[in-house]
Order: C-alpha cells, then sequence, then structure tokens
C-alpha cells in the first residue's frame, strides 16, 4: 500500500509544474488588443503566472483598463523582442466589461505593436 501511495505521489508531482497554452492574442499593426478582445478570446486566471511569446516586437502591459501604448504613449507597456520568451504574472483585477465571451471574469493582457503581432499566452503552475 505505501509502494502505492508513493508512487501516485511521485507521479503527481510533474503534473504541478510547466506550461499550459492558453491562447493567442492576435493583434494588427498598431492596434491595441486584449485576451478579451482578440478573434479567439481566453480565460487567465486572476493571479495567474503566465509566459508569453510574442512572433513580432510588440509592447505588452497587464492589469490595465487603458489601452496599451508604444513607447512615448499615455500608458506604454513593457517593449519585448521578437521570439523573446516573458515569464510573468497577472493580478486579481479583472475585465470590468458585460462581455459574454470566454474570458470575461479573468485577467487582462493587453498587446500592440507597429506592426501587425501575435502573442502566445501559456499559464504556468508551480515554482520553476
Amino acid at each position: 500500500m505505501r509502494t502505492l501511495i508513493l508512487l501516485a505521489v511521485l507521479l503527481s508531482f510533474p503534473a504541478l509544474a510547466g506550461e499550459k497554452y492558453l491562447g493567442a492574442i492576435v493583434s494588427a499593426a498598431g492596434a491595441d488588443t486584449t485576451n478579451d478582445t482578440t478573434a479567439t478570446p481566453f480565460f487567465i486566471m486572476p493571479k495567474g503566472k503566465i509566459t508569453l511569446w510574442c512572433s513580432a516586437a510588440a509592447y505588452v502591459i497587464t492589469d490595465s483598463n487603458s489601452a496599451v501604448t508604444v513607447a512615448g504613449g499615455a500608458n506604454p507597456g513593457l517593449p519585448l523582442a521578437s521570439g523573446e520568451k516573458f515569464p510573468t504574472s497577472v493580478g486579481a483585477m479583472v475585465r470590468i466589461t458585460s462581455s459574454a465571451t470566454a474570458a470575461n471574469g479573468g485577467a487582462v493582457v493587453r498587446i500592440a505593436g507597429a506592426g501587425a503581432v501575435t502573442c502566445y499566452v501559456y499559464g504556468r503552475t508551480g515554482d520553476e
């Protein structure tokens, strides 16, 4: 019986870490786009850990109801280089909306880029 419990515990731990694909934020050149306004909206757990990977240079901001802007704008996002893996987290802020999309009630991630950009979002669990 002890061997069975030990085996179950050892096999369970790897499932607590790593990345799980949540969705892609697809943004046209210069457009402020969120995980709620992208073509296929998706949910991001409030207070969650995420990793972003963008196909082109992008500006990213979380937990903001204001549109993200490029450097020098009113709400400048964090600049990310194309192909950079960016681990971060989101706060407890949730969108203020009556939207019926899949992302309603989750955390907000906003992106914008000088050109068209797609940022892939992965949820993380554990303390890698």
